[in-house]
């Protein structure tokens, strides 16, 4: 097997311990959200639900490319480079017909260490790869469905298991620089299908993992989605941590494609913390309404935010390293300590 399996960590490595970074001066990483749609509706995913019954995601479609220009220059205000720029969301960010340009805009300004993209792969053509490699992309993070034209019933095509496993043999042959991370929920995995997953994937892919489902949007039952109770362990097969502060606004931000600059990566809008049209991303991250929202994470308040008050996936998406909780107190002073010296 040529690929590393890596379920249970992160492609990108070991973690630091994040309270001994804090606060920072400049997030970790920033998830650029470029598209509010997808060409899946996937059963674990907020897609699958009703737009009608779903929270606010964003207020727009996609992403404005004159606005995301405007962001990759605000991002050289920072000290230094993001260790991650991340193309995800809440939607497929391979619909955006700019996205090649928006990772070579990126690579170029040199504004994050790893450009990275998170898809599910069915527009993967040879020429969208071949130009996605060409701009630099460092990572492709690829999210199987399932393993058979059935699990892809809803995009209506004959074939499009194969066609999709070409592509990424496809890209595999000419990644150049590009690492090429192949995943699957282990709730689109049948009875002895995980050893077909590895047999297909092992070969095309640097990484590979099996990840586990957990809950991420409230609409959607889970347990009855697994057909049983799912497994007290995150997304990566780590044990679940009960921490009361999430610790994903402490590093990281999102930019939706309404230019809303938002503190996580989570299914529907937690807070907005600023608009990139109106404020530099550097001003966001060192603003009032971001200090606000994290000062109510360490104090325990964190129901004051609608969203916050009734999310679980942040439990099921952190590592060890990430815990907060213990040292609530001293972060609270030290974040006290930054503002008045602002």
């Amino acid at each position: 097997m040529k690929a590393v399996r890596i379920d249970g960590q992160t492609p990108g490595g070991k973690r630091q311990r994040l309270a001994d970074r804090l606060p920072l001066d400049a997030p970790f990483s920033i998830q650029v959200f470029p598209v509010y749609a997808c060409n899946l509706a996937c059963a674990y995913c907020i897609h699958s639900v009703p737009p009608e019954k779903r929270g606010f995601i964003a207020s727009k479609t996609v992403l404005d490319m004159g606005l995301y220009r405007k962001f990759v220059a605000d991002l050289k205000e920072f000290p230094r480079p993001l260790k991650m720029l991340r193309f995800a969301g809440t939607g497929e960010p391979l619909l955006h017909p700019q996205i090649a340009e928006m990772v070579a805009c990126a690579k170029e300004a040199g504004v994050a260490e790893s450009l990275d993209i998170v898809t599910n792969g069915l527009r993967l053509t040879r020429e969208l790869s071949a130009a996605l490699v060409a701009a630099g992309l460092g990572r492709i993070r690829i999210s199987l469905q399932g393993l058979s034209d059935e699990a892809y019933a809803y995009t209506k095509r004959a074939g499009v298991f194969q066609s999709l496993v070409e592509n990424i043999s496809w890209l595999y042959a000419h990644r150049g620089d590009t690492k090429i991370y192949v995943k699957i929920m282990d709730c689109a995995l049948g009875d002895g299908e995980e050893e077909e997953f590895l047999r297909i994937f092992s070969d095309i892919a640097d990484f590979i993992a099996v990840e586990h489902l957990i809950p991420a949007v409230e609409q959607i039952d889970y347990e009855k989605l697994a057909g049983h109770a799912l497994a007290d362990v995150t997304q990566n097969g780590a044990a679940v941590r009960m921490a009361k502060v999430c610790p994903q606004p402490f590093y990281m931000m999102q930019l939706n494609p309404d230019g809303k600059m938002v503190p996580c990566c989570a299914m529907e809008t937690a807070a907005t913390l600023g608009d990139v049209a109106e404020e530099s991303v550097r001003a966001i991250w060192h603003g009032e309404r971001l200090r606000a929202f994290l000062e109510a994470q360490l104090r325990g308040e964190k129901s004051a935010y609608t969203t916050c008050a009734k999310c679980r996936q942040y439990r099921y998406a952190m590592f060890e390293e990430d815990v907060l909780d213990g040292e609530a107190e001293r972060l609270l002073e030290a974040f006290c300590n930054r503002k008045s010296a602002l």
